[in-house]
């Protein structure tokens, strides 16, 4: 099985080499589950796909299995005059954007990691980016998910197809569950039609004037699919992505520019799209800089849109140098922080809880993570009795954030 660099990593570090398994059908994976519960062993299992996202969580147990979900990658169903398609949740972004392009069509979403990221597990992390300024976010992607309980059984939840109100809606709680719920092995999407064309446009200034631009831009009939404002070493600026065909765009870009007479502009690109948006998109620096991964801590927080400035002022205060990204439309960001102390990160938790939001540790020493582990309060409560009903032997050995 290739491995992803965090898989390799996380299994190198480990005293005692977990077992790893890779079953190729959903028969397989239920067989497995429903010996390691028969079994008694105490071992916890950790559920990835290729694993680039396995500290995301907060494991549980030193004695642990990891099951992953690769080789469950084959190719369903693609209705593509529903713009709908189904397939196994081992396979990688990558491996369905090129399917779905030659019908010209994608699944619209900008996950970290986007080599390695399996269908199942960005929805187990919840994991996209810029994009849900246009397409929103996993949740609103989904329109059924195959999955294998604790117990071994198999159920389903949704359809494959975008009127289906019918049920619990089980795809929005796996959503973000991080594998504590039960094991994905099959999900329905909902697709989009390719863009003609993208482009980008990057403008600089003061964080005051970066965030005026933003709340014009809100408010008027100009609509960027992603609108980003950043922290690049610490220095402001915003980025915006928009779709269509090249002369809106263009116009889209100027009447931009028109609005941000204050700011610099720099870095107007418009392409043609023949494969992908996510490829291309990873020229804005949407997602994180690989060159600095492994030097920092990885964050991802959220507050209400209207105190992003606040939010932003707070980063450049405590984290001289750092690179955040802040979704302007919904407040959700992540941010890279080098070598950040434990009472900074505490300041800054501090801050965002009273004004609507809250601060998590994806990437982080164990020993830091430990110390500021998420506090979900009444919600926390919920979470767990959850957890009860869908895993009561807690074999899961991951917990969300």
């Amino acid at each position: 099985m290739s491995l992803s660099p965090h898989l390799a990593v996380f299994l190198a570090s480990q005293p005692h080499p977990p077992e790893v398994y890779t079953p190729s059908t959903v028969a397989e994976l239920a067989q497995l589950l429903k010996e390691h519960l028969e079994s008694h062993s105490g071992q916890t299992l950790l559920v990835a796909g290729n694993g680039s996202k396995l500290s995301w969580g907060n494991p549980t147990g030193s004695d642990v299995r990891l099951v992953s979900t690769r080789q469950l990658n084959r190719l369903i169903d693609h209705a593509a005059a529903d713009l709908t398609v189904t397939a196994e949740a081992g396979m990688t972004l990558v491996e369905l954007q090129q399917i779905l392009a030659e019908k010209g069509q994608w699944w619209p979403v900008d996950p970290l990691y986007p080599d390695w990221a399996t269908l199942g597990g960005i929805i187990a992390t919840a994991d996209t980016g810029s994009l849900r300024q246009r397409y929103g976010g996993i949740r609103d992607l989904i329109l059924g998910i195959t999955f294998v309980r604790a117990d071994g059984a198999v159920a389903k939840a949704g359809g494959r197809v975008v009127k289906n109100v019918a049920g619990y809606d089980l795809m929005k709680l796996f959503t973000g569950s991080l594998g504590s719920l039960g094991i994905l092995t099959q999900v329905s999407l909902r697709l989009y039609p390719l863009p003609a064309a993208q482009g980008c446009l990057k403008g600089t200034g003061s964080l005051m004037d970066l965030e005026g631009l933003c709340q014009q831009l809100l408010q008027a009939k100009i609509s960027p699919v992603g609108l980003d404002l950043r922290l690049d070493g610490g220095k402001p600026d915003v980025v915006l992505l928009f779709h269509g065909s090249k002369r809106v765009i263009a116009e889209q870009m100027a009447q931009t520019r028109a609005l941000g007479e204050a700011l610099h502009w720099q870095d107007e690109i418009i392409t043609e799209i023949t494969t992908m948006p996510t490829e291309a998109g990873q020229a804005l620096t949407t997602l994180l800089p690989s060159s600095i991964r492994s030097e920092t801590v990885l964050v991802k927080f959220g507050c209400l849109p209207n105190q992003s400035l606040g939010v932003l002022q707070q980063f450049q205060t405590l984290f001289p140098g750092c690179w955040v990204q802040l979704h302007r439309g919904c407040g959700l960001g992540r941010a890279c922080l080098a070598n950040p102390d434990r009472g900074s990160l505490e300041q800054l938790r501090q801050h965002l809880k009273p004004v609507g939001g809250f601060l998590s540790l994806l990437e982080a020493p164990p020993t830091l993570k430990a110390a500021l582990a998420q506090d979900f309060g009444p919600a926390g409560i919920l979470m767990d009795k959850l957890r009860q009903q869908f895993d009561p032997a807690r074999i899961f050995g991951s917990s969300p954030i």
